[in-house]
C-alpha cells in the first residue's frame, strides 16, 4: 500500500485497479485538502503506472516547496524504489533543501517501516490547523468585553449620570468633570500597565482589568459623597486602561503577524454594537432605580466579563501554536522567523515615537473634543435633539465598518509595496473634511455625510496605531510603548473639549471652535510624512533564523 500525504486537492490517482476512467482532475490545489492515494499489487509497475503517477508530481512538488512534510510507507520494495526515483526526481532545481528544524520546533521524524524495502520511510502526517484558530476565540472574547463595558458604562452611564446628580444635589460640571478625570487616570497609568504586560502577560491583565471595572460599577450603589465617585471612575479607568487599553492590543500583536490589522478592528468592534443594549439600562434604572441598577451592571461584568478574560492567551505559544494558527513546517519553510524591537527607552529616544504621538494627539482631539459637545452644537445650529442624537447613531455604526475596514486597508498595504503613512495621513483629512462639512452644515443629509466620515475617521484610529506601533518598534516592549503613546495623548484629549467650551463661552457659538479642530487636524496631515517607515511588507524587527546565526558569527 501507497500513502501519499500532501496539502492539495483531488489529483490523479497513482494507479490501481479502481480508478475511474480518465482520472481525477481539478485544476486548483485546495491548500486544506489532504490527499490520500492507494496503489496496490505494485500499481506503479504496472503498465501507465508510473505516468500517472507522475500526474500528480506538479501538486506534490508544491507541496514540497511550501515545506510541508510527505509521508510514503510502500510494501513492495521495487514500488518504493520506483517511488523514490519519482518523488525525488527533478526536485533539486526546484527548490533548495530546506533547512533542519531547531531541537524546540515540534516536527515529525521520519522512521523506518517494518516490512518495507529500501528508499520506504514513514512520517507522520503533517501537521495542519483543525477548526478556527484559536486566536479568534480569544477576539470574540475580547469584543464581548469591549460591547459590555461600552453598553454599561460608556454609554449607559449616561441614563445614570442625570439621577445620580439629583439625588446629591450636584452641578452638571461637577459630573462632567469626573468623566474628564477618567482620561488622565487610565492614561497614567497606562506605561505601568503595560510594562507589567510585558512582563507578565495579557492574560493576567485583562482579568484584573475585568475585576476592577465590575468593581468599579458596583461601587456606585454604595455611593454617598463625590470623593467615592471619583474613586469609582479611577478603578473603572484603571480597569479599561487593563483590558482595552493594553492588554488587548498586546495579545493581538502577539498573536497575528498577516492579519494584524483586521483582528484588531474586530476584537474593538464590539463598543460599536452597544447601542441597543442601552435601552435595557434604562430600564433597569426606571424599574429598581440607579443604585441598584448600578449594582446589577457590575455583577453582570464580572459574570459575563471573566469567562471572556479567560479565553485570552498571552502568546500563540500558550497554547503551543504559531502566529497565524501556522504549522511548525511552515514556521521552519520560513526560517523561524522572530520579531524583535526596540525597548521603551529606545522608544522614547527615536523620533518616530513623538511624531506618532503628535499625530493621534490631534486625532483624538477631534473625536473626544467634538464628541462631547456633538448635541448641543448640532441644537444651537437650529437641528433638534433628536437629530443630534441620530448623528450620534450613525457615527457609531459607521464606526464599526472604519475598524474592521481600517484593519485591513492596514494589512492589505503592509503586503505590498505602500507606503504606511497614508493611512494616519488619510485618517487626518478625514476628520478635517468631517468637521468643515458640520461648521457649515444647514440640513440633515449634511448631518449624515458628517457623522459618516467622522465614523470612519474615528474607527480607523483604533487598529491603526497598534499596528504603527508594532511595525515602528516592535513586540518586546509593545506594551509599554502602547502604553506610552495612549498617555501622550491625554493632554489632547483634556484640553480639546475644554477650548471648544471657551469659544462658547467667549463668542456665544462654537463655529470658530470647530473650524480651529479642522485647521488643526490639516496642519497635522504633512507631519504624518515624517515618520521614517519601512515600506510594503518589510520588517525591520523580523528575522529569520539563518539571519540570526549569520549576525550572531
Amino acid at each position: 500500500m501507497a500513502m501519499l500525504y500532501l496539502r492539495a486537492a483531488r489529483v490523479p490517482w497513482a494507479g490501481g485497479r479502481r480508478r475511474p476512467a480518465g482520472g481525477y482532475r481539478t485544476p486548483r490545489p485546495d491548500p486544506l485538502a489532504v490527499l490520500r492515494t492507494r496503489g496496490r499489487r505494485g500499481s506503479l509497475a504496472e503498465p501507465g503506472g508510473r505516468a500517472r503517477a507522475r500526474e500528480g508530481l506538479c501538486w506534490y512538488r508544491r507541496a514540497v516547496r511550501n515545506g510541508i512534510p510527505v509521508a510514503v510507507p510502500v510494501r513492495d520494495p521495487a514500488a518504493a524504489e520506483r517511488l523514490a526515483a519519482l518523488t525525488h526526481d527533478g526536485m533539486q532545481d526546484l527548490m533548495p533543501r530546506p533547512a533542519a528544524p531547531p531541537a524546540s520546533a515540534s516536527v515529525p521524524a521520519s522512521v523506518p517501516v517494518d516490512g518495507a524495502g529500501p528508499g520506504a520511510v514513514a512520517a507522520a502526517p503533517p501537521q495542519r490547523r483543525r477548526g478556527l484558530f484559536y486566536g479568534w476565540y480569544m477576539i470574540a472574547g475580547m469584543m464581548g468585553i469591549h460591547w459590555y463595558v461600552s453598553a454599561s458604562f460608556v454609554y449607559g452611564f449616561g441614563v445614570l449620570f442625570v439621577p445620580i446628580l439629583e439625588t446629591f444635589g450636584w452641578s452638571r460640571s461637577i459630573g462632567s468633570l469626573t468623566a474628564l478625570f477618567m482620561q488622565p487616570v487610565g492614561g497614567a497609568v497606562g506605561p505601568l500597565i503595560g510594562a507589567f504586560v510585558d512582563r507578565h502577560g495579557a492574560r493576567p491583565a485583562a482579568i484584573g482589568g475585568v475585576i476592577m471595572i465590575g468593581l468599579g460599577i458596583m461601587s456606585l450603589a454604595f455611593m454617598q459623597s463625590l470623593w467615592m465617585l471619583f474613586a469609582s471612575f479611577s478603578l473603572v479607568s484603571i480597569g479599561m486602561s487593563s483590558t482595552m487599553g493594553v492588554g488587548f492590543n498586546t495579545a493581538i500583536v502577539n498573536w497575528f503577524r498577516r492579519q494584524r490589522g483586521k483582528a484588531l478592528g474586530i476584537g474593538f468592534s464590539g463598543g460599536a454594537l452597544s447601542g441597543p443594549f442601552v435601552v435595557i439600562v434604562v430600564w433597569l434604572e426606571a424599574t429598581y432605580g440607579w443604585r441598584e441598577s448600578a449594582f446589577i451592571l457590575g455583577l453582570g461584568m464580572l459574570l459575563f466579563g471573566l469567562p471572556c478574560a479567560m479565553l485570552i492567551r498571552s502568546k500563540p505559544a500558550d497554547k503551543g501554536l504559531n502566529p497565524d494558527g501556522d504549522s511548525d513546517a511552515q514556521v521552519v519553510a520560513m526560517g523561524n522567523p522572530v520579531e524583535g524591537g526596540m525597548t521603551s527607552g529606545q522608544a522614547l529616544m527615536d523620533r518616530n515615537f513623538w511624531v506618532l504621538a503628535l499625530i493621534y494627539g490631534v486625532l483624538s482631539t477631534g473625536i473626544s473634543g467634538f464628541m462631547l459637545h456633538q448635541i448641543p452644537y448640532l441644537v444651537s445650529l437650529g437641528f433638534s435633539r433628536e437629530a443630534g442624537a441620530f448623528s450620534l447613531a450613525v457615527m457609531t455604526l459607521v464606526s464599526l465598518l472604519g475598524r474592521v475596514l481600517g484593519g485591513m486597508l492596514m494589512d492589505f498595504l503592509s503586503r505590498r509595496d505602500f507606503d504606511l503613512r497614508i493611512v494616519p495621513a488619510l485618517l487626518l483629512a478625514i476628520q478635517m473634511s468631517s468637521l468643515l462639512v458640520v461648521a457649515y452644515a444647514t440640513s440633515y443629509w449634511q448631518i449624515v455625510i458628517f457623522a459618516s466620515l467622522f465614523g470612519i475617521s474615528f474607527g480607523g484610529m483604533i487598529p491603526s496605531r497598534p499596528v504603527l506601533v508594532g511595525k515602528l518598534f516592535g513586540l518586546p516592549s509593545f506594551g509599554t510603548i502602547q502604553g506610552l503613546t495612549n498617555f501622550t495623548s491625554v493632554p489632547f484629549a483634556v484640553l480639546a473639549p475644554m477650548i471648544l467650551g471657551l469659544f462658547f463661552d467667549l463668542q456665544g457659538t462654537y463655529f470658530t471652535g470647530v473650524l480651529f479642530l479642522a485647521a488643526l487636524s490639516g496642519m497635522a496631515i504633512p507631519i504624518a510624512f515624517l515618520l521614517r517607515l519601512p515600506r510594503g511588507s518589510g520588517n525591520p524587527f523580523l528575522q529569520t533564523e539563518g539571519a540570526r546565526e549569520s549576525r550572531a558569527a
